[in-house]
């Protein structure tokens, strides 16, 4: 009884502050001086790292994404999204989504490059956000569901012995293309700064110099950076799975044998 009313208390809260940002929406203007900031990427790319990094900054303040349906869907995200910005006016404001939290997760699907472009043309700077490799992509979605968490916040090596299913993987695998090509066309004709996961911020080397262009992208001041997140996977594919060798030759026949490298 306890946990459906502290379930009833959460969509309660949830559903108040939906009504709070529309509010906000139409009585209030947008300040001219705030810097509004849309992570845009699927899942497993660093976008809770990256939006992490640069709230260390002081800059922002993390808002996480705000799209997803886990707490309930949202009616109007783009007027949802407008009017939370201007309820914290006295900040700037980011906050990340993921292409099928606009689409397939909803039971109203909006159109991704209409809310994209309508925040682009008010204003709101686009960071995209991708991975290269699609077959480390999808093990760590694979290896994050294994864990039954998806971040780490500490350096103990966890260690891992997956069975694949190579139907179900080659499936993973094809979607994470797809979402890429979809992404790819919502951004046709807009300007944004790409970041990408295996090259920036992969190695946490690169946080800082990523966060610095990311700052510059944005006309803010450079500031340090920091995180408490740390990667989940340390070893190499092999060493993950426990089918390896059907792993490689499935991978083979679709000529992704590369990813493996």
């Amino acid at each position: 009884m306890s946990l459906l009313l502290d379930k009833s208390r959460k969509q309660l809260k949830h559903r108040s502050h939906e009504a709070i940002a529309y509010l906000f929406n139409y009585i209030k203007l947008a300040p001219l001086d705030q810097v509004r900031v849309v992570i845009f990427g699927q899942g497993r790319t660093g976008s809770t790292l990256l939006e992490n990094l640069l709230c260390s900054s002081g800059h922002f303040r993390q808002n996480g994404e705000l799209l997803n349906t886990s707490k309930g869907e949202i009616l109007f995200p783009t007027d949802f999204i407008r009017g939370l910005s201007k309820w914290k006016s006295k900040d700037n404001f980011i906050f990340h989504v993921k292409i099928y939290q606009l689409t397939r997760d909803r039971r109203r699907p909006i159109d991704p490059s209409l809310f994209i472009h309508t925040l682009y043309s008010e204003g709101w700077k686009i960071i995209y956000l991708r991975r290269k490799n699609k077959v480390k992509h999808a093990l760590s979605t694979i290896i994050a569901e294994h864990r039954r968490a998806y971040h780490k916040f500490d350096d103990h090596k966890e260690e891992f012995n997956l069975f694949v299913d190579c139907e179900k993987f080659i499936e993973i695998v094809n979607g994470r293309f797809i979402s890429e090509q979809m992404e790819k066309q919502v951004l046709d004709q807009i300007e944004y700064f790409e970041a990408i996961y295996e090259d920036d911020l992969e190695r946490s080397d690169t946080h800082q110099i990523t966060a610095d262009k990311i700052f510059n992208y944005l006309s803010l001041e450079q500031r340090d950076v920091h995180t408490r997140y740390r990667k989940i996977n340390t070893f190499p594919i092999e060493k993950l799975i426990s089918n390896y060798d059907e792993f490689a030759d499935c991978l083979k026949k679709h000529g992704w044998q590369y990813f493996l490298k």
